[in-house]
């Protein structure tokens, strides 16, 4: 059933839902999934939830750092300088505290910059949308350690059990989906650390009407308003949080309601069929164990093509010089990625393009943050190297997709010869990274700006867990210390 006017039901709401004043069992899909937030407890918490969420954050200063000797990250700073010095929460990586809320926003936009931050299929880049806002509040406020925890746990599900049933007929519109649903992350996180009652969550939760519609054109750009899209989310979270508690609520029933946020996204089923939809399984799963992190400073969608040529590289020693052309076959809004082969004006643009990620990973035989440099940018060999890169979208694949999401590349050799290979997304879910993957990739970007002694101390600090550091004494006291080294 569709939504519009002749599918509404007598009461104005999608068909399906009961009044519009529900109680009880009727409550609506934000009162439901805020009770579920405000319930959960530090017990609830498996040893396996507590290892990711810890991963997640670590994974996450990692990817914030990477972008400190930028331009945007300074600018961002003397943003947050000048809108409210006051010393409540600390910009990560620099010797200097600002108003939490600046902190968060400031925090979240560098940790998207170089698109190294986790996310969820289908879901959203929980981890930079919304655990900035959450430990500035920790940070301001003396939060512990199991608030900290319980409050990422609980972002990451309701942020996710939102964004699914919408997210790919966003993508299909070219619409940024993590970015315009990152905002319910970070309210469930910031409602949670400020002690909301689930009434006041679902009345904070009832203001993400105001969440950014983030076009996927700023990254295809390289605009800064791109990063945003993470910065932003955890602003909002925390205005959201205190707005509903101090009694200015938005509508629990914003999801479902009368050309509420379901009619906007596109939803083309019922409000029951919706309710089913988000509340599935409830309580007995965790979307954080479903959350991927990256090996490549890239946008997520490109990353199982240069997997794939990477191993082609690898297992056939071939050489750039000799490559004729490499053919990408893959769902098809990978071709959103595609149209984009260069020149290349910054960065950014050219993480959100696969003629540019295959023509450097050819050329360098890896993918990482030096592929992104001005210097590579610009060079002619990987200009040409990506202009021999061809996308052709795949039917198989593409039926597959979102279950699995697989993209096969063939290289064909100047001499005719043809490789060809398959890969589907690296480091996760299905084949998550071990802590010693993300401590690999967490010495490699913080040793040359912090030292390998920082290093070893916040490899340490989360093989132990942040649940091991009760009142966060510890982690704050590293995060001060830990201060690039061109900044100090």
């Amino acid at each position: 059933m569709e939504l519009g006017g002749p599918h509404l039901g007598r009461q104005g709401g999608l068909s399906g839902m009961a009044t519009p004043i529900p109680t009880g069992a009727d409550l609506g899909i934000f009162r439901a999934l805020a009770d579920h937030a405000c319930g959960m407890q530090f017990a609830d918490l498996s040893p396996a939830v507590l290892q990711r969420a810890n991963l997640c954050v670590m994974d996450l200063l990692a990817s914030t750092y990477a972008a400190l000797p930028g331009r945007g990250a300074q600018a961002l700073s003397a943003y947050a300088s000048a809108v409210n010095p006051a010393p409540q929460a600390t910009l990560w990586g620099r010797s200097l505290r600002v108003g939490a809320i600046e902190a968060a926003t400031v925090n979240g936009a560098t940790a998207y910059e170089v698109e190294y931050d986790d996310g969820n299929t289908l879901g959203g880049h929980w981890g930079s949308s919304s655990i900035p806002a959450i430990l500035a509040l920790a940070e301001r406020d003396g939060a512990s350690a199991q608030q900290v925890l319980v409050a990422i746990v609980a972002a990451y599900e309701v942020g996710d059990r939102i964004s699914q049933p919408f997210s790919r007929g966003l993508l299909a519109r070219g619409v940024h989906y993590p970015g315009g649903m990152g905002g319910v992350a970070a309210t469930v996180g910031a409602g949670r650390m400020m002690g909301l009652d689930a009434q006041c969550l679902a009345a904070a939760l009832g203001f993400t009407c105001l969440l950014p519609v983030a076009p996927y054109f700023p990254g295809y750009e390289g605009s800064d308003a791109k990063n945003l899209y993470s910065g932003w989310p955890n602003h909002c979270g925390l205005h959201f949080a205190a707005l509903a508690q101090a009694g200015y609520r938005g509508s629990p029933q914003l999801l479902e309601g009368r050309d509420g946020l379901a009619h906007v996204f596109g939803w083309q089923g019922s409000g029951e069929e919706l309710r089913n939809r988000v509340l599935e399984g409830l309580g007995t799963r965790h979307a954080i164990l479903n959350t991927y992190f990256k090996p490549y400073p890239c946008c997520r969608w490109i990353h199982a093509p240069v997997r794939a040529l990477l191993d082609l590289v690898d297992a056939h020693s071939i050489l750039a010089a000799d490559i004729a052309a490499i053919e990408v076959a893959a769902p098809a809004f990978v071709g959103r990625m595609y149209f984009d082969a260069g020149p290349f004006r910054n960065a950014t643009q050219a993480r959100y393009s696969v003629p540019y990620a295959l023509g450097a990973a050819a050329l360098h035989g890896r993918l990482g943050q030096s592929q992104f440099e001005t210097r590579v940018l610009g060079d002619a060999a990987v200009q040409a190297l990506a202009a021999r890169v061809h996308f052709a979208p795949d039917a198989d694949l593409e039926q597959a997709f979102p279950t699995a999401f697989n993209a096969r590349v063939s290289v064909t050799a100047r001499d005719g010869t043809v490789h060809g290979g398959q890969s589907a997304l690296p480091w996760g879910p299905q084949a998550p990274p071990g802590f010693a993957d993300l401590a690999g990739k967490f010495h490699r970007i913080m040793a040359p700006l912090c030292g390998d002694a920082i290093v070893d101390e916040w490899t340490g600090y989360f093989e132990a867990g942040m649940q091991a550091d009760a009142d966060l004494y510890g982690f704050f006291s590293l995060l001060r210390r830990s201060v690039v080294r061109s900044h100090a």
